[in-house]
């Protein structure tokens, strides 16, 4: 079933389909340009560590056995390709609504953005009504991506113990995916400005402009959804995404 401009968003307005279209393209060219960095310099730290093991076996008055780390350190690099491969069928291109495992999703996105992030020491805690939603799965995997790397990039380093949680809530009508933190949080004129296009908080958040956001709620109300914050400073933050169900192979025009 080949879904229409009316039927995907209110407005009805080619134009605002063909910037959602754009929005969905400039994410997965900005996760590919991010994943393609990381995998280089994973690559490059994997090497330095294996010839600093292979240097200090080969001293005479070495007593170390460097195959069992070589032997780690290699399928930690494995590790991490097998998390960034993607599937098949993910791209914007060619959205067709399937039927998604959220879990396994979940869970890789996360591995991936706490190595792109650095930040091993967060935990994930799951809450689902469903273990399957159907729904597009670029634009799922955009909304999680977005979502999860900015709870992990402002987690508060000052408390003994980072979380992020999502909640998957399941409707007649849809899914409510709730994603939690209990980082740094922001202050009420901060959230009035956190999806204006290039609205960046300042000076505790990072450098760089802030369009991921505002791409996802876009690409959120485009398929006719809903997304909200709540968040208080020192408080962490919450992310409300109130997605339509829609059926199985119904697509994107």
């Amino acid at each position: 079933m080949r879904l229409s401009p009316k039927e995907l968003t209110s407005s009805g307005s080619n134009l605002h389909l063909l910037l959602a279209y754009v929005a969905d393209l400039e994410l997965e060219v900005d996760r590919l340009r991010k994943q393609a960095q990381f995998v280089q310099q994973e690559a490059r730290d994997t090497l330095k560590r294996i010839q600093l093991l292979c240097k200090d076996a080969a001293q005479p008055e070495s007593t170390l056995h460097p195959l069992t780390a070589i032997d780690q350190a290699a399928k930690q690099f494995a590790g991490v390709l097998r998390d960034l491969h993607e599937p098949p069928g993910y791209h914007p291109a060619h959205d067709q609504v399937i039927a998604i495992a959220v879990r396994p999703l979940v869970e890789q996105v996360f591995r991936g953005q706490q190595r792109l992030l650095d930040a091993p020491e967060v935990v994930l805690r799951l809450e689902l009504e469903s273990e399957h939603v159907q729904w597009f799965p670029a634009r799922l995997r955009h909304i999680l991506d977005n979502l999860v790397s900015n709870a992990l990039k402002y987690r508060d380093p000052d408390k003994s113990e980072a979380w992020v949680r999502l909640a998957l809530r399941v409707s007649p009508t849809g899914y409510e995916l709730r994603l939690s933190d209990n980082g740094m949080g922001m202050p009420p004129d901060e959230r009035a400005e956190l999806f204006e296009l290039f609205y960046r908080a300042a000076p505790a958040r990072a450098a760089g402009l802030g369009v991921g956001l505002a791409v996802v709620k876009l690409l959120v109300e485009q398929s006719g959804g809903t997304l909200t914050v709540d968040s208080g400073e020192g408080e962490g933050t919450t992310f409300v995404a109130v997605l339509p169900r829609y059926d199985v192979d119904d697509y994107l025009t």
